[in-house]
C-alpha cells in the first residue's frame, strides 16, 4: 500500500519536472504564495501564523513573505520567498518563486529562463526586498549571489 496521495504525487512531479505552478494548481491544491504585504511566521514543520507586525523581526525565526526580485539584467518581478532570520543571508535561492502572469516559477527553472529568453548569467547576483521591511539597519534592496 502506498502512502503517497494524489496531491503528493502531483507536487513531486512538479518538483522533479521543474514546471511552474499554474492558477489551476493554486485553485485545486493546498499550495500558496504570498500576496502583497503578506507575511507568515513559520511555527512548525507544517504550520504558519499570520504575522501582523510592521517590520519582520530578526528573531531567529523563518518567515514566508511577498516581495520583489530584481535580476542582474534589471528585470523586476513580483515574488514569494522565505526570509530566514537565523543567518544574515536571509533568503536562499531555493525558496524564491517568481510570478509571471498567473504562473509561479522557481528562480532556476529552465521554463523561466526560456519564457524570459534569458540565461543564468542574467539572474545573479539578484537583489530582493520584502513588502514589509526587515528590522535591520541595512536598508533594502539586499543582494543574493549564486
Amino acid at each position: 500500500m502506498s502512502y503517497q496521495t494524489t496531491v503528493l504525487n502531483f507536487l513531486l512531479n512538479k518538483l522533479i519536472r521543474q514546471m511552474p505552478f499554474t492558477k489551476k494548481d493554486l485553485d485545486n491544491l493546498p499550495i500558496s504564495f504570498c500576496a502583497k504585504d503578506d507575511v507568515w511566521v513559520i511555527v512548525g514543520p507544517c504550520s504558519a501564523t499570520y504575522f501582523r507586525d510592521y517590520k519582520i523581526a530578526l528573531d531567529g525565526r523563518k518567515y514566508k513573505t511577498g516581495g520583489t526580485i530584481i535580476f542582474k539584467n534589471g528585470q523586476e518581478f513580483r515574488a514569494s520567498f522565505y526570509v530566514d532570520t537565523t543567518t544574515f543571508d536571509f533568503v536562499s535561492k531555493d525558496s524564491i518563486y517568481v510570478n509571471i502572469g498567473d504562473d509561479w516559477y522557481g528562480i532556476e527553472e529552465p521554463e523561466l529562463l526560456t519564457k524570459l529568453k534569458i540565461s543564468q548569467d542574467d539572474i545573479y547576483p539578484l537583489k530582493w526586498k520584502s513588502d514589509r521591511p526587515l528590522d535591520y539597519q541595512v536598508k533594502p534592496p539586499y543582494t543574493l549571489t549564486k
